[in-house]
């Protein structure tokens, strides 16, 4: 059986830092947002725990226009899957209540993201 996307990704590669809502302890985790789109991220990040994260809310901030500028990201994780033995997770959060602003903005930047990219490779 083969399985489809709701909607495609987009390829972003943005680097940022990361706040999992549930933390002992409030801190941000570098990560980075590999790709986007209308619904949601897939970002990757250092976490010794994969299984405990599905369902938590995660915070995340990149910088827009240098580091002045920055765009925050929050959804709930959807999924978490360790991608190496050294602590390396990727997981998909899915953005939750967006106003159609927010709906607008997030296919702009899956949009211009798919640009970039596309520019970059030829």
């Amino acid at each position: 059986m083969e399985r489809r996307r709701r909607v495609s990704r987009q390829p972003a590669g943005w680097a940022g830092m990361c706040h999992i809502d549930g933390e002992s302890v409030v801190r941000w985790h570098d990560c980075r947002v590999v790709d986007i789109s209308i619904l949601g991220l897939g970002i990757t990040f250092h976490h010794q725990l994969p299984p405990e994260l599905v369902g938590r809310a995660l915070h995340v901030e990149v910088p827009a226009v240098g580091d002045s500028v920055k765009v925050r990201f929050e959804g709930k994780i959807r999924n978490a899957v360790p991608t190496n033995p050294e602590g390396s997770v990727r997981v998909g959060i899915e953005f939750v209540g967006l106003s159609e602003a927010e709906q607008a903005i997030t296919a702009y930047l899956s949009a211009m993201s798919r640009r970039v990219t596309r520019l970059s490779t030829t």
